[in-house]
């Protein structure tokens, strides 16, 4: 099954560091066809490049962390915009080098990281915290993504690496030590979105609009129990991933994408208390615009964030 395109299309250059599952269906089952949309996806390995490049406009859509986005908007001051939840809950693990134990034996050991104030680092920070390990009792090498910690991981240069699928299957292979699961931690994590700068947004609302239209749609076949099998299937072949892997990917996609203001809420809360994120504080509601998936779904927005 390959990918269907036509000629008299509005292209759209999206990054991330997955394809996701709702973004393979709606490519190999021709939705953003039916959109008129070809959609282009540049895979990413470093956060700062990606941060950068969106930053600059070189890509108009990022499909990762709203945590990302909301670090770099509170950090940075980078005007973004959420319009869309791809996916919820966090397939990520913590992994030692054979001989380290217990998350306790990470104090004083050098650690992979990308970028250092968001996403799985944040976590990893969460996790470290709760075991009563501070910032200032490890060290981080700003490495990249899964991928190439991973690397970093087998050749023996860190200590211990956030990791997820396929890589942390493979760093369990070779003889890494499963430290902690990302889940436990941080549950009902809003994993990926899709956001971008608010000026480019607001000056193409008809295209975000057919995106998320598309998007949508496959989020509503392959939640068809009669889909799943074809679906899993295909993020097996485009991604990767094992059959455990796939099937956990499967259970994260967000139902018609919606936005859940509450998990954004946890993301800011736990931003505040990892002390990334500095005053002036701001309700989730600041960091998305829910209009583009109010007039994709033509359903009603999701209920605030409550306090």
């Amino acid at each position: 099954m390959e990918p269907q395109r036509e000629l008299t299309m509005d292209v759209l250059l999206t990054t991330g560091y997955h394809r996701r599952p709702a973004h393979l269906v709606a490519e190999y089952r021709g939705f953003f066809a039916e959109e008129k949309l070809t959609v282009d996806y540049h895979l990413t390995t470093y956060a700062p490049d990606h941060n950068r490049g969106m930053a600059e406009g070189r890509w108009h859509i990022s499909l990762s962390s709203p945590d990302t986005m909301i670090a770099r908007m509170t950090t940075d001051g980078v005007d973004y915009r959420l319009f869309m939840q791809a996916e919820a809950g966090l397939d990520a693990v913590l992994v030692g080098r054979p001989g380290i134990s217990s998350v306790e034996r990470l104090r004083g050991q050098l650690l992979a990281g990308d970028p250092g104030d968001s996403n799985l680092d944040l976590i990893r920070r969460k996790i470290l915290r709760t075991h009563g390990i501070a910032e200032d009792e490890y060290r981080v090498e700003i490495i990249g993504s899964s991928p190439p910690r991973l690397e970093a991981f087998l050749q023996g240069r860190v200590a211990a690496a956030m990791l997820t699928p396929p890589s942390s299957d493979k760093a369990l292979a070779a003889g890494g030590v499963l430290l902690a699961q990302a889940e436990d931690y941080v549950p009902n994590w809003p994993l990926t979105g899709g956001w971008g700068l608010r000026e480019w947004l607001e000056q193409h609302h008809e295209l975000v609009v057919r995106f998320v239209r598309a998007w949508v749609k496959a989020t509503d076949w392959l939640l068809q129990p009669e889909h799943r099998e074809e679906t899993i299937g295909l993020i097996m072949a485009k991604e990767g991933l094992n059959r455990e892997g796939a099937e956990k990917s499967y259970r994260r996609v967000v139902p018609k994408a919606r936005i859940d203001s509450a998990a954004l809420r946890q993301v800011l809360e736990l931003r505040r208390e990892m002390g990334v994120y500095k005053p002036p504080y701001n309700p989730a509601e600041r960091f998305y615009d829910i209009r583009y998936w109010c007039e994709a779904t033509s359903l009603p927005p999701p209920p605030p964030a409550v306090v």
